[in-house]
């Protein structure tokens, strides 16, 4: 891809951003409706950027890299066909794209932050396109930012996307609700750190199902007891460890 326009302006627009440009890509423009988020990214990576449809540049490739519910109505802004045209998204099928341009997904498997330093060559990009020339073309691009690329398809694809949900954004919702208790009482959230980390850590020598431990594994019904005598005030909390502890006593055959 000789030239790269980048429409929109949040976490995975930056690092994407930041991702081609570390790899030599001539990323041209960066083009977002509110033009200070355009600004924020273009003057961190020297980029000019706009918010003006009038404005936007003629593009080999053009990455919308928004929230699921504006890639529809960014795919419409872009008003050349002889094109590609690609979203950021694990959970849109690449029909969502509208135009006579061609069409394909690059879909970043991570959690993005602004703040965060991350090695691109780790994360996972899925690929699909219209047309096998695109998908190669894709391909050929994501390899130079990452050292696992994979074609796959939408239904596939939602698949990941769903259990990058479970595995991260559930997970992370837990360490609020922990570091929440934590607070409640006085105490440090980073006492809980070292046992994150192990866990996290874990997974890297054993299945998720072998690193399992906890009352609920064990099915410890006096220390189950316990916590819930704890969380009786709290029937948000308590519906939560309930349903939690019952799967995983099913997994381990104690239900």
């Amino acid at each position: 891809m000789k030239s790269i326009v980048i429409l929109g302006a949040g976490n995975v627009a930056f690092h994407l951003t930041r991702a081609l440009i570390e790899n030599t890509f001539n990323v041209r423009q960066i083009f977002n409706r509110t033009l200070e988020n355009a600004k924020e990214i273009g003057e961190a990576h020297r980029i000019p950027y706009t918010d003006k449809i009038s404005e936007l540049e003629k593009a080999d490739l053009y990455i919308i890299a928004a929230a699921d519910s504006g890639i529809e109505e960014f795919s419409h802004y872009i008003p050349f066909d002889d094109t590609l045209v690609v979203h950021t998204s694990g959970s849109s099928p690449m029909a969502v794209l509208k135009g006579d341009y061609r069409k394909g997904v690059l879909y970043p498997l991570q959690t993005f932050s602004k703040n965060r330093r991350l090695r691109y060559d780790e994360i996972p990009f899925f690929i699909e396109a219209e047309c096998k020339e695109d998908e190669l073309s894709l391909v050929k691009l994501a390899d130079k930012i990452s050292n696992e690329v994979h074609v796959l398809p939408y239904e596939k694809r939602m698949q990941i996307q769903m259990c990058g949900v479970w595995a991260n954004n559930f997970v992370n919702h837990l360490y609020y609700i922990a570091g929440d208790i934590c607070k409640q009482n006085n105490i440090p959230f980073d006492v809980l750190k070292p046992l994150i980390e192990e866990t996290a850590d874990k997974i890297e020598d054993l299945e998720p199902f072998e690193a399992q431990t906890g009352p609920a594994r064990r099915n410890d019904h006096i220390i189950i007891n316990r916590h819930l005598e704890v969380l009786q005030n709290d029937s948000r909390l308590l519906e939560i460890y309930q349903v939690l502890t019952k799967s995983i006593k099913r997994t381990y055959g104690h239900d």
